[in-house]
């Protein structure tokens, strides 16, 4: 059953309501959290003058899991408290750091969605990886035979599976958009049902999100050229904590009115 939220127009006002009186904390806040990465990629391209790509890439991927992830996930936090009206400090973005229970409530949230990425991308990226095997020089190598010469029609069948791949791993991953908000919105709420309840709303309000999302695809190709991102971050991040309060309102509106439903009525004299 799919839930009706509000249109994206209402989403995008509400997000510049929100940010009205609060760019520059805003801001501040965004720059924080892009800084961080910028110093993570930093140390990531030393280690690669020392230790080779592969490191670099190990490097980066532990420092973005530890350090990065509960930043971002600290984001998150700062922008829904700003929706209700909290007079949070940019600094607040470390929430996640201010103690032991803190980081690991975000750690357990953020390995179990870590988890799912890397399963459905092993999933969708073995087909390729199939054609990378079969097209690759030192197979036939191995097997001390002539590469063929269809071989090199194969790039274009593992790059066609690869962009399929990728497609279909970011719709399966939006269903989890909603997981950081429900979890910063109720601080009881363990990572696995805030992953599950983000399943079940993203279920019955996925088209209002996915044209959310593409309505924005300006902002975001803007957003390449850097400079912008400043600008553009906070007012897509707010969107879509906007779009996830009315959703997560409309689903309980919506659950209300079934429950109702299904309490049998009676009528004098019937």
């Amino acid at each position: 059953v799919f839930i009706m939220t509000a249109s994206s127009s209402v989403v995008k006002l509400t997000a510049r309501t929100a940010l009205k009186n609060n760019w520059l904390k805003a801001i501040a806040a965004c720059m924080t959290v892009i800084s961080v990465f910028i110093i993570i990629s930093g140390i990531a391209s030393l280690i690669s003058y020392v230790g080779g790509d592969t490191a670099a890439y190990i490097c980066e991927a532990i420092l973005c899991f530890l350090l990065l992830f509960p930043l971002t996930h600290g984001l998150v936090r700062f922008f829904w408290r700003l929706l209700f009206g909290a007079d949070d400090s940019p600094l607040a973005v470390f929430y996640f750091f201010s103690g032991k229970a803190e980081y690991m409530r975000a750690m357990r949230l953020i390995t179990g969605l870590c988890l799912r990425l890397a399963f459905f991308a092993i999933i969708l990226f073995i087909p390729a990886k199939i054609v990378d095997i079969f097209g690759s020089a030192r197979v036939y190598d191995l097997l001390d035979i002539p590469i063929p010469l269809w071989t090199s029609n194969l790039y274009y069948l593992s790059l066609f599976l690869k962009t399929v791949a990728t497609v279909l791993l970011f719709f399966i991953m939006l269903r989890y958009y909603a997981a950081p908000i429900l979890s910063v919105a109720d601080e009881e709420m363990d990572a696995s049902e805030a992953i599950h309840m983000s399943c079940v709303i993203y279920k019955r309000t996925m088209l209002d999100f996915i044209y959310l999302f593409f309505s924005f695809a300006g902002w975001l190709l803007l957003s390449l050229t850097v400079i912008p991102l400043v600008f553009t971050m906070p007012y897509f991040i707010a969107g879509v904590c906007v779009h996830t309060r009315f959703a997560i309102a409309e689903y309980n509106a919506f659950e209300e009115r079934k429950a109702t439903a299904d309490i049998p009525k009676y009528v004098a004299g019937a």
